[in-house]
């Protein structure tokens, strides 16, 4: 059992490391993507924190009043507001929502236009950012064009107003000095001529257009944006700016802010909504003040009559009796019975309130119910207890309570009355304001460090991204093992990536006259030692082939094989090997650039008939190296190798030389190479490490296979070693190359 744990232990650790090492090297493989998308994220990032306009913010700070709209009398609660019922959270959130609400916004967008927008014609993204660097008026436009403004540049439109069709549409206006103007846009294409300080009517198709320039700061030339939303659009895109909430828990204190690229705009849109919602609130407590006085008004002359016939009745009843004194605990009933009569009045009062504003459903009014309830049942409480007493007693009590009762509510209603009248002719507000808005002096955004840690750190998070998706998507060969089990053919060899190879690769594109494989420039190259690995393995394979003949190809072009089979050629003939390399791409084979030849005879002529074996090969491109050039490109390369002369060519080479390399074209793109497939008796497939998929490989297999060939294994070409795959760049040879190469250095 323990032995088993401790397997299934080291099993974990194993996964757990391959997951890492697996993570780390798709990073490692992909780092240029990566990095590069950081820089472009980034270079985002920087021009929205420079280029951008600086948002700037105004707010201000209301304190809702905890007090109702009469002071409180001697009888506790008996003047409390309805509001004052709940507690100050659920005033502050109606307040909230007033200050929110087109009723107040509506006259603020009237009183500042907001439904005009008026701004300098900017050049597009660095216009705004030259602009605010300077400190005075600029020429107009971009090379005399355009009518751009670069400056302090500005205007005032007081009034402007277009046919609804045209609402939302943008004009533009011209200076033309001199106090005048021309305007251009939807219904006044050709443009039309104002004066700055008067009104100007145009008469269109669908109706006039009005407007009122005030004032133009700028140089002849420069142009305006003009914009006439509707109201409806812009109490909307207020509501929608505007920040507005409750500053801590149950504190009463609302903060309303708002952000925009003004801040002479933001400020003074604030302190307009602060002075609407002031006067409203004020004109709200007034009217309901005024409701509550004429509900007052209507009840005092009954309380009157109520108060005299209770006196009257209690004046008979001493006169008829023995003057009668109660004790004292009449007396306290006599207090608490009086006291919850006249609470519960106030509470029907103020239900009634409620009640021509909201529902029986309404949480205010199911509050106010329930203190009626509770109310009632404490008088039936107080009336079982003065049932309890003598008869005299009781009536006396109850004559006593009646004066006491009608004498509060009379006198109650009459300091009402006087409250109302004060609240309705002062009209003073239930808020009040602890800040005003005043003009911002810095902007809020853009937070020019936050915006580039955050541009960096997206960089790098869509970058990993997109490194693993493409791994996900399109990822090759990366793990020789992984090759063999999928395709079931041995990696006889990786070939390392060179540096030193592509140099060389812009020389042989140029086609430079000289000497170009990589083995005869730099023999100690990593890649090279990796090509060797692969002379010793192929030595082994011909033993059990049926000839001398090895065929190169791959699945698709551009996986370096023209690469390989140029650098195993020379590594075999400098192995004492007589060797005849043999370019078989007859669509795009250029072999010969390697070598420094120019483009001649080759195998086409060989296989038309029109040349010789003999004459086709160029002897001694390198010591024991011959090599036959593909020839001039025939415009039928699949019908020319069908031909029994390709077979019989192969044969005779077989016979002069050790052995004879083919360098065939890419196996998925045309039939030529399955055509040529069966005269080799040993075929090796070249893969591109990171580009080549092993479904490819396993595709060129089968096509291999239908033609009668067999394949004989792999070259893992272009490994790249870094962080993740050194277990597997030593098992097969790329560690030991990479680390002499760095010896060698």
């Amino acid at each position: 059992m323990k032995v088993k744990n401790q397997a299934s232990a080291v099993t974990a650790e194993s996964d757990n490391e391959i997951e890492l090492t697996s993570i780390l090297e798709t990073l490692g493989r992909h780092w240029k993507m990566i990095a590069t998308t950081v820089a472009v994220v980034f270079s985002l990032g920087v021009v929205y924190a420079f280029f951008s306009s600086p948002i700037y913010q105004a707010g201000m700070l209301v304190k809702v009043d905890d007090t109702s709209n009469a002071p409180p009398t001697d009888a506790r609660d008996m003047v409390r507001s309805a509001a004052a019922m709940f507690d100050q959270r659920a005033t502050a959130e109606g307040e909230i929502q007033v200050i929110g609400s087109k009723f107040v916004l509506g006259p603020v967008v009237d009183a500042l236009k907001l439904y005009i927008q008026a701004a300098p014609h900017r050049f597009p993204i660095i216009g705004g950012m030259v602009a605010r660097m300077s400190d005075e008026t600029s020429t107009p436009g971009l090379f005399g064009r355009g009518g751009y403004a670069w400056g302090t540049e500005s205007i005032d439109v007081s009034a402007f107003d277009v046919p609804k069709k045209f609402e939302g549409k943008e004009y533009t206006l011209r200076y033309l000095g001199n106090g005048q103007y021309q305007v251009r846009g939807p219904g006044v294409e050709t443009g039309v001529g104002g004066q700055i300080g008067a009104v100007q009517r145009f008469d269109t198709v669908d109706g006039p257009i009005s407007l009122l320039v005030s004032f133009i700061h700028g140089e002849k030339g420069v142009e305006f944006d003009l914009t006439r939303n509707s109201r409806t659009y812009a109490i909307d895109r207020l509501q929608n700016s505007l920040l507005i909430a409750e500053q801590g828990n149950k504190s009463g204190v609302i903060s309303t802010s708002l952000e925009g690229k003004d801040p002479v705009l933001v400020a003074a849109t604030i302190n307009e909504l602060s002075q609407m919602y002031l006067r409203q609130n004020a004109d709200r407590r007034g009217i309901n003040a005024a409701k509550s006085l004429e509900y007052l008004e209507q009840q005092l002359p009954d309380a009157k009559r109520q108060m005299e016939t209770a006196e009257d009745n209690y004046n008979a009843y001493r006169n008829s009796r023995t003057l009668f004194n109660p004790d004292e605990e009449g007396r306290i009933v006599m207090q608490q019975a009086s006291q919850a009569d006249a609470q519960l009045l106030d509470l029907r009062r103020r239900r009634s309130d409620l009640a021509s504003h909201f529902s029986a459903a309404h949480p205010s009014v199911v509050v106010i119910d329930q203190q009626i309830a509770a109310t009632e049942k404490y008088i039936g409480d107080l009336a079982a207890r003065v049932k309890a007493m003598p008869a005299a007693e009781q009536g006396a009590l109850r004559l006593q309570r009646d004066v006491r009762v009608s004498t509060d509510v009379y006198s109650a209603l009459r300091n009402n009355i006087e409250t109302m009248r004060l609240i309705r002719a002062g009209r003073v507000p239930t808020v009040e304001l602890l800040d005003r808005a005043e003009v911002p002096e810095r902007a809020v955004k853009p937070v020019k460090a936050l915006v580039l840690v955050i541009a960096a750190g997206l960089g790098l998070f869509i970058g990993i991204v997109l490194a693993f998706a493409r791994d996900f998507l399109f990822k090759g060969v990366l793990d020789p093992k992984e090759l063999e089990s999928k395709t079931g053919l041995s990696v006889f060899a990786t070939i390392p990536d060179s540096e030193r190879q592509k140099e060389l690769a812009k020389r042989i594109a140029d086609k430079k006259p000289e000497q170009l494989a990589l083995a005869s420039r730099y023999p100690t190259d990593p890649a090279v030692e990796g090509l060797r690995m692969m002379r010793s393995s192929l030595h082994y394979a011909l033993m059990d082939a049926p000839n001398n003949v090895v065929m190169l190809a791959g699945p698709l072009p551009g996986i370096g094989k023209s690469f390989v089979s140029a650098n195993l050629a020379t590594l075999l003939a400098a192995g004492g090997k007589r060797v005849l390399l043999v370019d078989c791409d007859l669509r795009r084979g250029h072999l010969n650039q390697y070598f420094g030849l120019p483009r001649g005879k080759g195998l086409v002529d060989i296989v038309n008939g029109s040349s010789s074996l003999d004459d086709a090969v160029h002897r001694s491109v390198l010591n024991n190296l011959d090599f036959v050039q593909c020839g001039f490109y025939p415009p039928d390369p699949a019908e020319l190798l069908l031909s029994s002369a390709f077979t019989e060519a192969v044969s005779r080479a077989s016979e002069q030389y050790d052995i004879v390399l083919l360098d065939a074209p890419a196996i998925l793109a045309v039939s030529d190479t399955a055509i040529m497939a069966p005269v080799a008796g040993s075929i090796f497939l070249v893969a591109r490490y990171g580009d080549t998929r092993s479904g490819e490989i396993s595709e060129s297999v089968k096509r291999l296979e239908q033609s009668g060939a067999s394949v004989t294994g792999v070259l893992l070409n272009g490994f790249k070693v870094h962080y993740g795959n050194y277990a597997q760049a030593r098992q097969y040879g790329g560690y030991a190359y990479a680390a002499y190469k760095a010896d060698k250095e």
